[in-house]
């Protein structure tokens, strides 16, 4: 039997254009939507053009790719997927070099109601197969 509050849910892809809302104005980005991840990240410059801060708070997040945790910075953000708003503590890192400058994590996606619906969206899951060999 299909759950019927299923029904009124927003489906979201892997990969959504979030704004992040700021003192300095509003900034669009793509995003990896990101279940895996407890907290939502933002590149620093992203949180810089935004005009997030102050600094509130400080968390050691362990990223997949790193040998140890890390500390980062968490500011306050007003953030709006999918035309919802979401205010927030965000952690805030250096990401110009990932695919993704920001990540959304559990943090969001638990209170959102959205459903994550990987054929949707750009994500590598979603791009054909690199042939391989001759």
């Amino acid at each position: 039997m299909r759950d019927p509050v299923a029904k009124e849910r927003t489906t979201i892809g892997v990969v959504e254009d979030v704004t992040v809302v700021g003192p300095k104005g509003a900034v669009t980005v793509r995003a990896r939507i990101d279940t895996g991840a407890a907290r939502t990240t933002l590149d620093t410059d992203l949180a810089a053009r935004a005009g997030l801060g102050p600094v509130m708070d400080h968390v050691r997040i362990r990223a997949s790719a790193a040998n140890k945790p890390e500390k980062r910075e968490v500011v306050r953000a007003r953030l709006v997927i999918a035309g919802r708003e979401f205010d927030l503590a965000v952690a805030v890192t250096d990401r110009k070099d990932m695919r993704y400058h920001m990540i959304v994590g559990m943090d969001v996606l638990r209170t959102s109601g959205f459903l994550v619906e990987p054929s949707k969206g750009e994500g590598p899951e979603n791009e054909p197969p690199v042939p391989s060999g001759p």
